[in-house]
């Protein structure tokens, strides 16, 4: 998919870049803290979901939108880039000689897991309230007998790998973890310090041979890359969408040459250029959608998760689907959790093996499966 000019539509789903300026509307506020839903055999207050800031800063909504008309709109000079000079390069960690295997996963649950995904022939969960990230070859494994890649992680939010080496977000300690496949196990072999504020989210771009870092709360992707012969991790980039820095945004999804942000407490979703981070559309939303954990373009549709509403209210937890993002301001969209037994809290999706996977919280089951056809969502299934 090559670059999105003016007037120009995005997968056909109702995305358009009109000329204008950015429209700017009133200021709420968002104080409360957020809370989970308790889950059987919990006590009440054990558990909060992941990623919800100290420090909630102020949101800020785009109400001005014509009624009759909603326009997403865009707004040159909203990026910037900065190249460290020299590359800033991965610490290097011992690595053991003694071979040996990775632990067994010591629970048999899982607590409020973030992510899961398939890299090459493993499966990864950052099961973050546990602090620790899982794997294993068969999607079938039960939680207990997965295998433990890390614990030196305080509520790690997500991982991705190009086959060599799998970094892992250390989310509430600013930093990812570099990890390879050493003597018959994984071993944390590099580490990179000082990534932004609370990094969220991490994906692989094969195209551009990169891992894209989102820092949470700083609006900055950090954009790592691997040097070919000694295979040390380095920083090569940071480019920072000006506007979201001091919003709580959860994640990112690639669509060619273009990223789309969910939502946050900023109250719009933002698409912008993938290699210069310059935004081309914002789509306003309302309040009670705005705490989004994710967007993913799946069946004709944009599938969005709820996290929470503008104040961090999880009982607004749903999952929604829309053909049109410009009528999102409008809150015209469709909830389609309903296919979902167990009302949790949705965060991320991922699509591996011909179906979607999403993480909750909340609930009973944490892991669900699902199809998404012309029909919608279908085939629903609780994994863990």
């Amino acid at each position: 998919m090559g670059r999105m000019n003016k007037g120009s539509s995005v997968l056909g789903l109702g995305i358009r870049v009109l000329a204008g300026v950015c429209i700017w509307g009133s200021l709420a506020y968002a104080e409360e803290t957020e809370t989970l839903p308790v889950a059987p055999g919990e006590q009440q207050g054990s558990e909060i979901l992941p990623g919800v800031p100290e420090e909630q800063p102020e949101a800020e909504t785009l109400s001005d939108v014509p009624a009759d008309q909603p326009e997403a709109v865009a707004m040159p000079a909203t990026s910037e880039i900065y190249i460290p000079d020299p590359p800033r390069r991965a610490v290097r960690l011992p690595v053991s000689d003694i071979s040996y295997e990775n632990p067994v996963n010591p629970y048999d649950r899982l607590k409020v897991p973030a992510q899961i995904v398939r890299i090459g022939d493993w499966y990864f969960i950052t099961d973050c309230y546990h602090n620790q990230v899982l794997y294993t070859a068969g999607m079938g494994t039960a939680v207990k007998d997965w295998k433990v890649m890390a614990t030196d992680v305080e509520q790690p939010h997500g991982i991705a790998g190009d086959g060599q080496v799998y970094l892992v977000l250390d989310t509430e300690n600013d930093r990812v973890l570099v990890f390879e496949w050493k003597k018959g196990r994984f071993q944390n072999t590099q580490r990179l310090d000082g990534m932004g504020r609370r990094p969220h989210y991490i994906v692989y771009d094969e195209p551009t041979e990169s891992f894209f870092i989102w820092s949470s709360l700083t609006g900055e992707m950090y954009i790592v890359k691997k040097e070919p012969e000694s295979g040390v991790m380095y920083l090569a980039e940071i480019r920072k969408i000006k506007e979201l820095d001091g919003f709580y945004v959860r994640s990112f999804t690639i669509m060619g040459d273009q990223i789309l942000f969910p939502s946050g407490n900023n109250c719009y979703i933002t698409l912008a250029d993938k290699h210069t981070l310059e935004v081309q559309a914002r789509f306003p939303v309302t309040g009670e959608v705005s705490g989004m954990a994710c967007i993913i373009p799946a069946g004709g549709y944009f599938y969005m998760t709820v996290s929470s509403d503008l104040n961090y209210n999880q009982n607004a937890a749903t999952m929604i689907r829309s053909s049109n993002l410009l009528l999102m301001a409008q809150g015209i969209y469709e909830n389609v959790y309903s296919a979902f037994p167990e009302k949790g809290i949705p965060y991320y999706i991922n699509h591996m093996n011909g179906a979607y996977y999403m993480t909750s919280a909340g609930t009973r089951h944490t892991v669900w499966r699902f199809q998404v056809t012309d029909e919608g969502i279908q085939d629903v299934r609780a994994i863990y």
